[in-house]
């Protein structure tokens, strides 16, 4: 037994309508990434909020490589930063970090926060603690390295 296929012919202001909405949709998804980030004027603009917001208890700031953002970061703090005191600052950490991802674009920066001691702790293992691990520090406060 023959079997018929039926074809329904699209209309072409339709067709046009629908190409073109592609195409501005894919200007801008490739707008952001045809342009040249200023990684240092970012990291210049986020490291002294991200510092403000952890107050004194940011031990280092390190910057990793990962498909996540153009742009990585970790946040190590100090064992005396408390889950309470970081649930009382998520709004205003994101709120930083969006403003560089609505300044520059969507996926400029991911921050992530780590324990110090955990990074430092061959035995403690996750993702995060990964990363921080085997990334590089861009910024430390000297006397909490002591610690």
């Amino acid at each position: 037994m023959e079997s018929h296929k039926t074809y329904q012919a699209i209309n072409p202001v339709e067709l046009a309508k629908i190409s073109q909405e592609l195409i501005v949709k894919n200007k801008t998804a490739y707008k952001h990434l045809a342009t040249v980030l200023p990684v240092q004027q970012i990291l210049d603009e986020i490291i002294p909020k991200l510092i403000k917001l952890y107050k004194g208890h940011v031990v280092q700031i390190v910057q990793f490589e990962t498909d996540l953002s153009c742009i990585n970061l970790a946040v190590l703090f100090d064992d005396s930063y408390t889950k309470e005191m970081h649930q009382a600052k998520m709004g205003k950490i994101h709120k930083a970090i969006n403003s560089i991802n609505d300044k520059y674009g969507p996926d400029t920066l991911t921050v992530i926060n780590c324990n110090y001691r955990d990074v430092q702790d061959s035995n403690k293992n996750s993702s995060y603690i990964y990363k921080a691990r085997n990334g590089t520090v861009i910024w430390e406060q000297e006397e909490k390295i002591r610690i």
